[in-house]
């Protein structure tokens, strides 16, 4: 939050925004920081609702890696769009501050 002070009064009227991460699991990584306090000082936060899966887990769906909602056999809870939003602004940060950051790409592998 101090550095996010420091970074507003930098660039004044300047666009600031911030990719974030969309780690709505409890005690997860937007439990780790306070972006509701931060919030003021950024135009908005760009949150990072793809890569939620991949080749690094053990297990589970090649696609999509980047779910909007919640779906049978999602291999981590509140790993998804809708999850991350929800807690953002239950932390108090204004819907308005918010944008999804996509992933416009697909993904491909051997021996699936």
């Amino acid at each position: 939050k101090h550095g996010s002070r420091a970074m507003r009064a930098q660039f004044g009227t300047d666009l600031v925004t911030a990719a974030i991460t969309a780690d709505a699991s409890s005690g997860g990584k937007l439990d780790a920081a306070d972006y509701a306090g931060a919030a003021q000082y950024f135009d908005w936060y760009n949150v990072m609702t793809y890569d939620f899966f991949g080749a690094w887990d053990k297990t589970g769906p090649t696609a999509p890696h980047s779910a909007l909602n919640s779906y049978s056999g999602i291999p981590k809870a509140d790993f998804h769009s809708a999850a991350a939003i929800a807690k953002l602004k239950a932390k108090g940060v204004p819907a308005s501050k918010l944008l999804l950051g996509i992933g416009f790409y697909g993904r491909g592998g051997t021996g699936v």
